[in-house]
């Protein structure tokens, strides 16, 4: 699939901040995803002991939601953990496992931020951007906003802001569990992302081409120490 290479990535923090500054401007925030039929989620597995990234990608058909294919990839971890600048750490070895792929996705969910980041430039669309793919932040934690307690049932639901500015949503998937926070990456909007994701959710607490990424990648981590 269409990889740009878009910058080097570097292995200091002001650079890559500076990094951000630069292609943050270049995120569009529409565009329909009616059209779409297949979605790549995305999601990546650490190994402190060995300091090694696994990334994991499994492709889905839609509305189906049949798994149509899966690839993975590892990395040595180049650069430092920083809040805000996980795309400089876990994208080389996530697009790594993209470049693997024999079908390219209409969409990309990644477990992980959009526009509810300091910069509204996330990893989802950073890689998004990277990818020049519609794209979907579907993250397990809060990076930055705030946002008014969500009901304790499943559809229940809560803007993200970030100084007075809605950046995402904060959804709860299932009853009683603790919420999602969705964003839109690059080439969708606020509210088509959350509408995507919700269509997307099955059994799990998120949509089930992440969830089966976030398996895939924590197996290839544990087989890697056989």
């Amino acid at each position: 699939m269409n990889i740009q290479e878009l910058h080097e990535w570097p292995r200091l923090r002001h650079e890559a901040v500076k990094i951000q500054h630069q292609f943050k401007s270049q995120i569009v925030l529409d565009g329909s995803l009616e059209d779409v039929r297949l979605i790549a989620g995305v999601d990546t597995a650490f190994d402190h002991i060995n300091d090694v990234l696994f990334a994991a990608v499994c492709l889905f058909s839609y509305p189906e939601l049949i798994e149509e294919e899966r690839v993975t990839a590892w990395a040595p971890a180049a650069f430092p953990y920083f809040p805000g600048l996980h795309a400089f750490r876990e994208g080389p070895v996530i697009l790594k496992a993209f470049s693997y792929l024999r079908i390219a996705p209409d969409l990309v969910m990644f477990a992980a931020h959009g526009t509810a980041h300091p910069l509204r430039f996330g990893m989802a669309g950073h890689l998004g951007l990277v990818l020049d793919v519609p794209s979907i932040g579907c993250a397990r934690k809060m990076l930055v906003g705030d946002y008014e307690e969500v009901g304790p049932l499943k559809g229940s639901s809560s803007p993200l802001t970030i100084d007075g500015e809605q950046v995402g949503t904060v959804y709860r998937s299932r009853d009683h569990v603790k919420p999602i926070f969705i964003s839109p990456g690059h080439r969708c909007g606020l509210s088509a992302a959350v509408d995507m994701t919700v269509k997307c959710l099955l059994d799990f607490r998120i949509p089930e081409p992440l969830q089966a990424a976030h398996r895939l990648a924590n197996k290839i981590k544990h087989n890697s120490k056989q």
